[in-house]
Formats: structure tokens, sequence, C-alpha cells
């Protein structure tokens, strides 16, 4: 229930598919959370402190790839904790919205379902938010054209932009392109399942 695709397999936009795709958010968004919630409880800023990806970034510029002209920042893996800790709230005050959104056209916020999220080290939770991130941003283009209500896609383009910055830093943090791209593209529902159905336990 919690996880089926946003308006089936119509692609008409109407007032009870608005529902179904802000459930859909919303677990994504419950997973989001929980994921930096879980996080952040298990590893510490010295953790992060001595991961590899951070000490590249505090070595070096920390791309694997040729840095833009002019990048000499040798201090990037500085702030890293706290900016992670900063988007895990901005993911909790993710869920409240929507839930506060589904409430308020007369709907039932699905519950959180039971994740399977599995990181051995920081780096490999590095890999993973990275992955969240990028495959949010690609859910909420998907969704935006299936939307019957204004207000929700302005409320939609607001998160996706911000989860948006949150892919681009986590990127970087990674050593990669920030901003690979000059546009970015919309997956179906489908696509984001068959990309975070682990997650899921599908």
């Amino acid at each position: 229930q919690t996880t089926t695709p946003p308006g089936g397999t119509t692609t008409t936009p109407s007032p009870a598919n608005d529902l179904t795709i802000l459930n859909f958010a919303l677990v994504l968004e419950y997973l989001e959370a929980t994921f930096y919630t879980q996080g952040l409880s298990k590893f510490t800023s010295a953790d992060f402190a001595q991961s590899s990806s951070v000490k590249a970034l505090t070595s070096n510029s920390g791309l694997g790839t040729t840095p833009p002209a002019g990048d000499t920042n040798t201090g990037l893996g500085q702030d890293v904790y706290a900016y992670v800790s900063l988007i895990r709230d901005h993911e909790q005050q993710h869920v409240r919205t929507l839930r506060n959104t589904i409430q308020s056209l007369g709907g039932t916020a699905v519950t959180p379902p039971t994740f399977k999220i599995n990181y051995s080290n920081v780096d490999d939770f590095f890999t993973t938010a990275a992955l969240l991130e990028n495959t949010g941003v690609a859910a909420y283009n998907g969704a935006m054209s299936l939307v019957y209500n204004s207000a929700i896609v302005t409320a939609g383009m607001k998160i996706v932009t911000v989860e948006g910055r949150h892919s681009a830093y986590l990127n970087r943090v990674l050593g990669q392109n920030p901003f690979p791209n000059a546009f970015d593209t919309g997956r179906s529902a489908a696509e984001i399942l068959a990309v975070l159905g682990p997650f899921l336990g599908l």
C-alpha cells in the first residue's frame, strides 16, 4: 500500500492522484529521514573525519577528476558532519510538511514502513545518501506533471530544489561532479521503486 506507484498507470492528473503522489513522496521522505537519523546516531563527527571521502576533501580538492579551474580549497572536509546533520533536519521537516498537506486535503498519511538500511562505514553511508538524494530529485521531477493541485506543485518544487542542493553536496563529498548535467530528468514511480525497492523490502 505504501509503495503503490503514484497514479497507477494513468497520466491524467486528479485530486485522488494527488493524495497517492503525496503519500508516495512521504514514503521516500520517511526513508531519507530515517536513514540520516540512524546514521548520525551511529557515527560521530570523529568517524566522519576518518572516512576516506572526508580525508580526500581535507587533503586536496577531493575530486576524482580534474577540478574546475581555480579550485584550490583544501579544507572542504571540515564541516561535513554539521552539513549532513542539517540535511537530516531538512528531511524531517519534509516529512512533517507532507503529512500536514495530506491531512489538510482530507487524506490519511501513510505510516512509516520498516526500512532495510545497511551500511558498514561512513563511506558507505555517503554513497547511500547520494543515491537517496539523487533518486529523490528524479522522483519529484517525474511526479510534477501528474499533480492536479497547483499548490502541491509549488510545494513540491520548493522541496525538490532543496533535495537538489543535498544531492550536489553529497556528490561533491564523494569526489564527483556536484552538478553533472544542465538538466535533471524525472523518473516514473516504477523506475524509482526499481532503485529504492531494496530499502522497502521489495
